[in-house]
């Protein structure tokens, strides 16, 4: 009777390792749509990055990969929703320098450290200074001349907590000046009123520059980079236009939320790191300004960390806090 007992229990244990081996088959991921979220509004260096992943990632998995926009909050609102999903793969993010400001001088409900998986670094974006295309300056020195002609009366257009507000406590530090920041909701708003001269400064992406350049509505007086970049050739480099602290870039990271099984990350890093190195993502991404980047999951991590420390630091010299 023993022996018939144990032949059964064998059978059955064969018999739940086949379903089991059957349900594994059917759930491999992916198996749906991946959500992938955009954390500012469409045209913005996120969303173009994001979206031409995304479609190539689509092509090569054969399952769709949607770009969703969930601009707010300097992009907080976008990764809370992205921390609190599912730990499943079927929610991503894209996430920036941007954010990581944003934890430092303000109240947030995530934690770059606590709560997510890095998946890669999917490009960097130099930083653009720019003004008004009508504007009398034809170079940055130009317009620290004429704030100093006019103590507090030139502006730049930002989002608190943002790049571009750091971006401008650094400008009146190597000039020497005195200018202040007008408050946006919106990045979008920030680039209408430079357009139309009401706001005298844009500190701006690379990816947004060049479509405002190319439409005629600003003009680029400098841009970050240890050299020109091949979309604005005529631009010098902050080092060339005598201000080098003015040298900064963004990082763009590809995020799950935090638990996220690690083959699942290891499959998005996959096929990420493998669109990526594709020529007509690369030149798609380089057409907007972008460097094509990507890594492993613990090259972003390390990555990720020294950003943190670093924008942390930043934060306190500058005291900067929000009200």
């Amino acid at each position: 009777m023993k022996a018939i007992n144990a032949a059964v229990h064998l059978l059955m244990a064969g018999v739940l390792t086949v379903l089991a081996g059957h349900v594994y088959a059917q759930q491999a991921y992916p198996n749906r749509t991946i959500t992938y979220i955009a954390p500012y509004g469409p045209g913005t260096g996120n969303d173009i990055i994001s979206r031409i992943v995304a479609q190539k990632v689509t092509e090569q998995w054969g399952h769709p990969v949607v770009v969703e926009n969930r601009p707010g909050a300097t992009g907080g609102i976008g990764l809370e929703a992205t921390a609190k999903a599912p730990p499943d793969g079927y929610t991503i993010v894209i996430a920036s320098t941007s954010q990581i400001i944003n934890q430092h001088v303000s109240k947030v409900r995530y934690d770059f450290l606590r709560d997510f998986a890095p998946v890669s670094l999917s490009g960097e974006l130099p930083y653009v200074i720019a003004t008004a295309s009508n504007s009398p300056a034809k170079a940055i020195k130009d317009l620290v001349a004429m704030a100093k002609a006019k103590p507090g009366k030139l502006n730049y257009g930002g989002q608190v907590g943002s790049v571009p507000q750091f971006l401008g406590v650094m400008l009146k530090s190597a000039g020497g000046i005195d200018i202040t920041m007008i408050p946006y909701k919106s990045t979008i708003d920030a680039e209408t009123d430079v357009a139309s001269g009401r706001v005298e400064i844009l500190f701006t992406t690379m990816a947004t520059a060049v479509r405002l350049v190319k439409s005629g509505k600003i003009k680029a007086l400098g841009v970050a980079g240890d050299k020109r970049a091949a979309v604005l050739p005529d631009v010098p480099t902050m080092a060339e236009a005598g201000f080098p602290t003015l040298d900064v870039s963004v990082q763009f990271f590809v995020l799950a939320p935090a638990g996220t099984p690690k083959p699942i990350v290891a499959a998005l890093n996959s096929e990420i790191v493998k669109a990526i190195a594709t020529q007509d993502v690369r030149d798609r991404l380089a057409a907007a300004g972008v460097l094509p980047k990507s890594s492993s999951p613990e090259e972003v991590t390390a990555v990720l960390k020294s950003e943190v420390a670093r924008w942390g630091k930043i934060v306190k010299e500058s005291g900067v806090r929000l009200d």
